[in-house]
C-alpha cells in the first residue's frame, strides 16, 4: 500500500463505526504474528484518539529506526482496507464479481481452467444482472483465453456465441464511454461558465453537444448507456437553460433507477444526483408544488436506504441536498417567513457539512443570506455572507456578485449611505475587470444609485422598462432566481 501519509490515515481510521473496528480486531487476530502485532498496537492507539506524534509511540511499538513507523502506517492503511473489502462485499455486487474473477485467475493458475470457466460463468450471470458492462467484458474476454488455448469439449457453438457476445459488449462499451466523455465534458463547462449566457454561446454550445453525441437512445440500450443518455441531454438543455426539457430527462433518469430495487440501492449516489437535478428544475422554473412532491419523494426513500459507514458519500450528498431543497422551499414560499430560530437551525447544518467542494456550502450560506434579507434581518444576512465575500478561489464569479449586490441591498436598507456609495463603484469596476457577460448587476448598481440620490417614480418605471426585457430572455432565469431585485430592492 502506498499511503503512508498521517492524515490519510487518521481521516481513515476516523470513518470506521464500533462494527468495522470489531470486525478488524477479529480479522487481525486470525492471521495476527509479531509484526502485525506492533500495527494493531499502533491501530488501537490511534483509534482510541492518541496521535503519531506521541513520544510514547516508541516504546509501545518497540520502533528500531525512525522509518519503521511510516512502514507501519503504510501496513495499517493496507490492512484496514483488506478488512473493509471483507465486511462489506455482501453488499457490493462490483466486489462480489471481481472476486469470482480473481479465483478464476487462481483455480486458471492451477491448470483448473475447467473450473476456472464455471466461476466465470457465474460470475458473468451477477455482472448482466446488475449491469456491471465493464467486468462482463473482461470476464468474456477470459473466457475467449481459455477457450482458445485448451480443450475444453465446449459446444459447437461456443467460439460463435462468445464472439458475438464480445462484440455487443465492445459497442456497449463504446456507447458507454462516449456518453460518459460527455457527461464529464458538459459537467466541467458549466462548472467552469455557468450556464449560456447569449445566442453565439449557445450555438457553440450546440456545436460541443452534437460534436460528441449524434445517437439517440436505442430500444436495445442497456441500463447504464439509458442512464447516461438521459445525463447527458440533462446537462445539455440545463446549460442552456431549456428547464423544461431538462426536467424532463431528470425524470427519465431516475425512473431508470427507481423501477429496479437492486439497482436503486446499487446505484444510490446516481439516484440521489438525478433527484438533486429535478429538485434544482423545479427551484429554477419557480414550482412549489412540484418542489415539494419531489422532496418528499426523496425523504420517503432516503428513510428506507440502508445506512452505513461505508455509505458515508452517499450520507453527505443526501444530506445537502435536503437542506438545500428545505431552503429553496422556503425561498419559492410566499409571503416570505422565516423565524430567527430556523434561521439558526438551517445555519448550524450548514456549518456541519463535509465531504462537498467548497462551493456547495458557500451556495447554502447564501441562501441563508437571501432567506434573512427577504424577512427584514439585515445585519444577519450580512454575517451570512461574509464567508463568501472572504473566498480567495471561488469557482466561478457569478456567485460572488450576487453576493456582492446583496451586501449593498443590506447595507442600504440599514442606512450605511457611505458604505453603499463606495461598494457601488467598487463592484462597477469589479464587473468590468472580469468581464461579466450580463448587463442586469449594472442595472441593478443604477437603481441602487438612484435610490440613494432620492430619484423620482420615473426612475423606478425606467428601471422596470429596462429590466422587462431580461426577464422574457431565458438567458437571465438563473440571475432572477439567484437575485431578484423586485423582492429585493425597495418600491
Amino acid at each position: 500500500m502506498a499511503i503512508a501519509k498521517k492524515e490519510q490515515l487518521l481521516e481513515l481510521i476516523s470513518t470506521l463505526d464500533s462494527s468495522e473496528k470489531r470486525f478488524f480486531t477479529r480479522y487481525t487476530n486470525q492471521t495476527g504474528s509479531g509484526e502485525e502485532d506492533k500495527f494493531y498496537r499502533l491501530f488501537r492507539h490511534l483509534s482510541t484518539g492518541g496521535s503519531l506524534d506521541d513520544p510514547a509511540l516508541v516504546d509501545l511499538l518497540e520502533l528500531t529506526g525512525p522509518t519503521q513507523l511510516v512502514n507501519l502506517q503504510r501496513h495499517l492503511y493496507g490492512r484496514i482496507l483488506d478488512a473493509l473489502r471483507l465486511q462489506h462485499r455482501r453488499r457490493d455486487a462490483g466486489i462480489q464479481v471481481r472476486e469470482q474473477i480473481d479465483y478464476a485467475n487462481l483455480l486458471y493458475d492451477r491448470g483448473l481452467y475447467l473450473h476456472a470457466l464455471k466461476l466465470l460463468a457465474r460470475a458473468k450471470e451477477q455482472a448482466f444482472t446488475y449491469h456491471l458492462d465493464l467486468h462482463h467484458l473482461l470476464i468474456i474476454d477470459f473466457e475467449k483465453r481459455i477457450e482458445s488455448r485448451h480443450i475444453t469439449r465446449s459446444s459447437p457453438d461456443r467460439m460463435a456465441e462468445l464472439t458475438t457476445e464480445s462484440r455487443k459488449r465492445q459497442e456497449v462499451m463504446d456507447s458507454t464511454v462516449r456518453q460518459s466523455n460527455l457527461q464529464l465534458v458538459l459537467q466541467r463547462h458549466f462548472i467552469q461558465h455557468g450556464h449560456v449566457a447569449n445566442p453565439a454561446a449557445a450555438r457553440q454550445f450546440y456545436q460541443l453537444f452534437h460534436h460528441y453525441f449524434r445517437d439517440p437512445i436505442h430500444t436495445t440500450a442497456t441500463y447504464q448507456e439509458r442512464v447516461l443518455a438521459h445525463q447527458c441531454r440533462f446537462w445539455y438543455h440545463y446549460n442552456q437553460l431549456q428547464l423544461e426539457r431538462a426536467g424532463h430527462h431528470a425524470q427519465l433518469w431516475t425512473e431508470q433507477i427507481s423501477h429496479r430495487k437492486e439497482l436503486r440501492e446499487r446505484d444510490v449516489n446516481f439516484y440521489i444526483k438525478g433527484m438533486d437535478r429535478r429538485l434544482l428544475i423545479s427551484f429554477f422554473r419557480d414550482d412549489l408544488v412540484d418542489h415539494t412532491r419531489v422532496l418528499e419523494e426523496l425523504k420517503e426513500f432516503l428513510k428506507t436506504m440502508p445506512y452505513t459507514q461505508q455509505q458515508r458519500n452517499s450520507q453527505f450528498m443526501a444530506d445537502i441536498l435536503i437542506l438545500r431543497a428545505e431552503m429553496n422551499e422556503l425561498l419559492l414560499t410566499r409571503p416570505h417567513t422565516c423565524a430567527p430560530s430556523q434561521i439558526e437551525a438551517l445555519a448550524q447544518r450548514t456549518a456541519r457539512v463535509s465531504g462537498v467542494d467548497r462551493h456547495k456550502q458557500l451556495i447554502l450560506y447564501y441562501k441563508l443570506a437571501m432567506l434573512c434579507t427577504l424577512t427584514g434581518q439585515y445585519g444577519r444576512a450580512l454575517g451570512f455572507l461574509d464567508p463568501i465575500l472572504d473566498e480567495r478561489k471561488p469557482l466561478r464569479y457569478d456567485l460572488i456578485v450576487y453576493a456582492r449586490l446583496l451586501q449593498l441591498v443590506c447595507h442600504f436598507r440599514l442606512g450605511h449611505a457611505e458604505f453603499v456609495a463606495y461598494g457601488i463603484n467598487n463592484l462597477a469596476r469589479f464587473l468590468g475587470r472580469i468581464g461579466y457577460p450580463s448587463p442586469y448587476p449594472t442595472l441593478v448598481l443604477q437603481r441602487l444609485r438612484g435610490l440613494q440620490r432620492g430619484e423620482s417614480q420615473s426612475a423606478r418605471e425606467l428601471f422596470e422598462r429596462r429590466l422587462k426585457p431580461l426577464e422574457e430572455n431565458i438567458f437571465h432565469v438563473r440571475e432572477f432566481r439567484y437575485f431578484g431585485a423586485d423582492a429585493l430592492l425597495p418600491a
